[in-house]
């Protein structure tokens, strides 16, 4: 919002032709503001972009704010007005997936970033590693052909072999940048990484190589939700990670990187039973090790339950991308196309947005619950002062 809008207690509009404005410094007590009714309808036209959720908590109040801020006369909303309400309703749906409260987003926002690490660390490696080996295998080198610069050879090289190079350079970056505590580069760098991983993925599908985006496609989607839980505590104050998140970070890291060492980073027939070659999400059993850890912990702890929807939309993406749901493997894979990746981004997002409304439903009846247990007590209490 603006930042000349006064602070405090804002009455909420009522809808009528009059709105009495009680926070408003120039007004008396008791004073009557006249209001134009239309201008409260394009308030509430434009409160009605943020999520639901959101908008039931603080519909009243930054209703009340508007009018409060309202000039003798305003018939429409003002130009700065509309922006400050469509930039905030943006940010809110962005952050929507990790829960409604400021409260619930930073928690949420540490387990998604410890999880997602973990993940992400396996196939950036490997596909570092296989960078390397590219860079030193002549048969690599004749299939971009020759080039002006030696320089912009090892660029086409490592791209041909590793489409996802650039976004998982960046993507360490940021998890260095994150560690050390530069809140504002991680940031920077994490929005980066996503951003080539959107466009390696765009220019594969450009290039006719699109069974290789869809292949990706998964790990596209793990790094922006990666972003959006970095945005999402950089917003807060304190360490991005605390203390015990880093060592879990630390530990997790460690082991998804175990697991996924691969014999040979060429390799692309055999497969272990956690990890697949390079490229390719996570084995069925080790998916149904996730499922069952992530249901566990869903119940066992709070803040795994708000972060439950974004690691339910990046691990369906994840899946979806490493296997036939969305074309046929007996089928030539030329036979994919943008559709394909579009199909798996959007089951991710739909699955993402199912969750998000289930756990705020689960989080509503526990609050139902605990207001009536109060109610109760303090009821018994009252009976046996009484008595």
């Amino acid at each position: 919002m603006s930042g000349d809008r006064g602070e405090g207690l804002r009455a909420a509009g009522d809808g009528t032709a009059a709105a009495q404005v009680a926070g408003k410094p120039t007004a008396e007590p008791g004073a009557t503001v006249l209001v134009a009714p239309v201008l409260v309808r394009d308030y509430r036209r434009l409160l009605r972009l943020f999520p639901y959720t959101y908008r039931r908590a603080h519909e009243a109040e930054m209703l009340g704010h508007l009018l409060d801020g309202a000039q003798p006369g305003q018939a429409r909303p003002t130009r700065a007005e509309r922006w400050d309400l469509l930039r905030a309703a943006a940010r809110e749906w962005t952050l929507a997936p990790l829960g409604p409260t400021e409260r619930q987003r930073a928690a949420a926002a540490v387990v998604v970033l410890v999880a997602l690490t973990a993940v992400l660390a396996a196939p950036a490696s490997q596909d570092l590693l296989r960078v390397g080996l590219a860079l030193g295998d002549e048969s690599a080198r004749e299939v971009v052909g020759t080039a002006a610069s030696p320089a912009w050879l090892v660029v086409a090289t490592a791209l041909v072999a590793v489409p996802l190079a650039p976004a998982w350079l960046l993507w360490a970056g940021s998890v260095v940048a994150l560690a050390t505590r530069l809140r504002r580069t991680g940031l920077v760098l994490a929005a980066l990484a996503a951003a080539a991983g959107v466009v390696a993925v765009g220019s594969l599908v450009a290039a006719e190589r699109a069974f290789v985006a869809f292949q990706e496609t998964g790990w596209v989607v793990a790094l922006v939700a990666s972003l959006g839980a970095v945005a999402a505590r950089v917003r807060q104050t304190g360490p991005v990670l605390g203390a015990r998140a880093g060592v879990a970070t630390l530990w997790l890291t460690a082991v998804s990187l175990a697991v996924s060492v691969q014999r040979s980073a060429t390799a692309v027939t055999e497969e272990g039973v956690w990890a697949t070659p390079p490229g390719y999400p996570f084995t069925l059993a080790a998916d149904i090790a996730i499922l069952v850890g992530v249901a566990v912990l869903l119940v066992a702890v709070r803040p795994v339950r708000q972060a439950a929807p974004v690691l339910a939309g990046v691990l369906t993406a994840l899946i979806l991308s490493g296997s036939d749901v969305f074309w046929s493997g007996a089928l030539d894979t030329t036979a994919v196309n943008l559709g394909n990746v579009l199909g798996v981004v959007a089951l991710s997002a739909v699955v993402t947005l199912v969750a998000r409304w289930v756990v705020n439903r689960l989080d509503e009846l526990a609050e139902s619950r605990a207001a009536h247990r109060a109610l109760l007590a303090a009821s018994g209490l009252g009976t046996a002062v009484a008595a």
